[in-house]
C-alpha cells in the first residue's frame, strides 16, 4: 500500500509509485490529478466517476487500468467495515480474503464499533489501519 503522504514523500526523491504514474498517465490527460487525490470517496462513488470519464474519453491500456483501480482503491477509497463488501474491505484495509470474510461474519453477530475492536482480529495489519483509519468508517 501506498499512501498519499508516502507519494508525496517519494516525490520530493525523484521516486513515484507506478500505480500513481499510471493515474497521471490516464487521468492526468484532461485535468491535473491533484484536484481528486485528497478527496477520498466510497467505491461505489469512484465507478461512477470511472464511468463518467470513459464516457467522456478516458481510456489506457489494461495494465493501466488496473493500475488505477489498484491506487485508487488503496489509497482513495472509503470503507465501512460494517457494511461494505468483503472484496472492498479486503483492497482498502489491504487484508486477506479470509480475514475479510471474517470481518463480514464477526460484523453480522455484533458490529464493529471502533478500530481498536477491528485490530483485534487475527490477521489485521494494526500499522495499516492506523495509515487509513481517516477513510474507515463504523
Amino acid at each position: 500500500m501506498i499512501s498519499v503522504a508516502l507519494v508525496a514523500v517519494c516525490a520530493m526523491f525523484g521516486q513515484e509509485s507506478p500505480d500513481l504514474q499510471a493515474v497521471k498517465d490516464v487521468c492526468g490527460k484532461c485535468h491535473a490529478v491533484n484536484m481528486f487525490l485528497n478527496k477520498p470517496r466510497s467505491w461505489e462513488r469512484w465507478n461512477d466517476v470511472f464511468a463518467d470519464m470513459t464516457r467522456r474519453g478516458a481510456d489506457g491500456t489494461n495494465d493501466q487500468l488496473a493500475q488505477v483501480t489498484k491506487y485508487f482503491l488503496q489509497n482513495l477509497t472509503l470503507v465501512n467495515v460494517n457494511t461494505s463488501p468483503a472484496e472492498e474491505l479486503g483492497w482498502v484495509l489491504e487484508v486477506s480474503d479470509d480475514v475479510a470474510a471474517t470481518i463480514v461474519e464477526r460484523r453480522q453477530v455484533k458490529p464493529f464499533a471502533n478500530l481498536a475492536q477491528l485490530k483485534a482480529l487475527p490477521g489485521v495489519d494494526a500499522t495499516k489501519l492506523e495509515q487509513r483509519k481517516t477513510r474507515i468508517a463504523f
